[in-house]
């Protein structure tokens, strides 16, 4: 396999991934993939949900994705060229864990097996000077490819792997949120040790702090996917080994009446910019049906029917949330307006939020002014910069040489 050189400014689009909301991913590609900037050399890479990685040849212009659509992406997922690239190949692809000097080193050649013929493999770290993960949920957007990209010493778009495991677990950052005078909802963690060993014990616990009406949801999980709304033990214990079939642990919620609020954010924690507030407004609970289908009834409005008090009360409470979890990139934090009380909850975080063409992220700094290609530039410079960061301090390794 012959090493390539001169990948400045190469940055590789990972979508698809072994997750519960891969096919969103496909969807928040396409945005990515149309809307980098033209300075940037472009290698589309898909992850299938068995976790294997495969990318197109070369190297591609912003432009080279106009034409571009979800289901397009997902042939590239499944090893194969859409027909708008044809004369590409689809190679199978890693990403390894090693330093890019450790790997040159070796001139390594790595080859696997079809039919008894022999094919390179492609070794994403010398083709891509950045990642640019477009993965939500699990295996993406858990701190786990951002500890594969921290290992190879990568600069990458997006939290780390703190902020990255703290984004994901809707406990976690509830807690902090709270200890830093957000308000939040009542809410009891079930894990599935107790459900499964003390199952009487959890229903009645439950029961005794949350009561019915109740709202299940995976504690580490978005996109709606696993949630549901109990209003009897029956339906509880089957909405909990629902979610629970989707992560170790769940949320147990008192149900909140009143629309969800959104607010968009860019940057770090010790520099947080925070959008105005987006509104979604439903007939129910905000379901996986409701985000994504076209038959969605929910109404959107940006900006939120707020009045000018109480929207900078929510950019206040969410940059405080910015601050206490330590978040960076791009993120979207997710408020409950409860309008009969006139307060705002604390619901989550967003660490890499849907950017589909009904997603609120792009929508709001595209009301602030900040199109797609602006703020996507400024995520990836971002990314190098922190790069440069993290190879001056190395946690004392180079010190020690």
């Amino acid at each position: 396999m012959a090493l390539k050189t001169g990948n400045e400014k190469t940055i590789a689009v990972l979508f698809g991934g072994r997750s519960s909301e891969h096919e969103i991913s496909l969807r928040s590609a396409v945005f990515i993939l149309k809307n980098i900037p033209l300075k940037y050399k472009i290698i589309p890479v898909g992850i299938n949900k068995n976790g294997s990685y495969r990318s197109l040849s070369g190297t591609f212009l912003s432009t080279d994705f106009s034409e571009i659509t979800p289901e397009d992406l997902a042939i590239i997922v499944k090893g194969s060229v859409p027909s708008a690239f044809i004369g590409r190949k689809n190679t199978k692809s890693i990403l390894l864990p090693y330093l890019e000097d450790e790997i040159k080193k070796d001139n390594p050649e790595f080859f696997y097996e079809i039919n008894e013929q022999k094919e390179s493999i492609r070794i994403l770290n010398l083709d891509a000077s950045c990642f640019f993960p477009v993965l939500h949920g699990q295996n993406g957007e858990d701190g786990r490819l951002q500890g594969l990209l921290e290992l190879a010493d990568l600069a990458y778009v997006g939290c780390d792997i703190r902020s990255s495991v703290i984004g994901i677990d809707k406990d976690i950052q509830k807690r902090l949120a709270k200890h830093a005078g957000v308000p939040i909802a009542k809410y009891e963690l079930v894990e599935i040790e107790q459900f499964e060993n003390k199952h009487a014990e959890t229903i009645l616990r439950i029961e005794a702090n949350i009561g019915y009406p109740c709202f299940i949801k995976p504690n580490s999980l978005g996109s709606a996917v696993g949630t549901g709304r109990a209003k009897n033990k029956s339906e509880l214990e089957t909405l909990l080994k629902k979610a629970l079939a989707f992560d170790q642990k769940a949320l147990v919620e008192e149900p909140m009446s009143g629309t969800e609020v959104e607010c968009a954010f860019l940057g770090n924690s010790c520099n947080p910019r925070i959008t105005i507030a987006g509104e979604i407004a439903t007939s129910d609970f905000y379901s996986y049906e409701e985000k994504y289908a076209n038959t969605s009834k929910a109404e959107l409005f940006i900006p939120a029917r707020l009045s000018s008090e109480r929207m900078q009360e929510l950019k206040n409470f969410a940059k405080t949330v910015a601050v206490a979890t330590g978040i960076s990139g791009l993120c979207r934090i997710d408020f409950w307006n409860c309008k009969k009380t006139n307060t705002f909850i604390f619901n989550e975080i967003n660490t890499i939020p849907g950017l589909t063409s009904i997603s609120m992220f792009p929508k709001l700094w595209e009301y602030e002014g900040v199109n797609g290609e602006l703020w996507i530039e400024e995520v990836i410079e971002a990314a190098y910069m922190r790069k440069q960061r993290t190879v001056k301090s190395q946690y004392g390794i180079k010190a020690s040489l």
